[in-house]
């Protein structure tokens, strides 16, 4: 009876992911609202595992220098670093501290790395398909501009997701939302190089 109840609960909450994919898409405003205010955890289970398996599934299809388990883990610990930033920051910001709620920031990032993982795992699939090097014929250049036009409208969305998570997670203003995101780009951005040179991530996933 147990397991029953659980593989309803399961099933329930990927409908309601899919669901809430094709919201952020379309009304990305309305859906960020209400996943501001959700408390179902199999969500969170259902979006972190299927990021777990892309990086084992990364992990196999190319060379890696570091087991994927260790660069999963270090993805953990930076989005467990962007969040807490984002909500001490806003802790700090805001008038009435009780209104900010640390689930309210989890639910909205893990939802906002939505863009990141459609973006890491299409260019795996590429790298199956169209492996380089790629051609400077017109078709590689055709399909170059393209990726490009794809990859602008993904950091596009993802940028919007990112600022409804801090808008409705924060509760702050507009002027305060991108302060506190060029805050984050301050110490963010290097730290990204120095995992570049390390050799963990070419591009942070996050």
């Amino acid at each position: 009876m147990d397991f029953k109840k659980t593989l309803i609960d399961f099933l329930t909450s990927f409908l309601i992911i899919c669901n809430r994919l094709i919201g952020l898409v379309l009304e990305p405003y309305k859906t960020m609202r209400k996943i501001s205010l959700e408390k179902d955890y199999w969500q969170l289970s259902i979006i972190i595992g299927i990021i777990f398996i892309y990086f084992k599934f990364i992990y196999y299809l190319c060379e890696k220098i570091y087991p994927a388990t260790l660069v999963y883990s270090l993805f953990i610990f930076n989005f467990l670093l962007t969040v807490a930033f984002f909500y001490f920051l806003s802790k700090i910001f805001s008038k009435n501290k009780k209104e900010i709620n640390l689930l309210s920031f989890i639910f909205t990032f893990v939802y906002s790395l939505f863009p990141t993982l459609i973006w890491f795992l299409s260019t795996s699939i590429l790298y199956i398909f169209l492996p380089p090097p790629r051609t400077f014929s017109l078709m590689g250049k055709g399909f170059s501009i393209f990726f490009i036009a794809y990859s602008l409208s993904l950091l596009i969305w993802k940028f919007i997701l990112v600022y409804l998570a801090v808008r409705f997670s924060s509760k702050q203003n507009f002027f305060k939302i991108i302060l506190m995101i060029f805050l984050y780009l301050i110490w963010f951005i290097p730290y990204s190089i120095l995992l570049y040179q390390l050799k963990f991530f070419r591009i942070p996933f996050i």
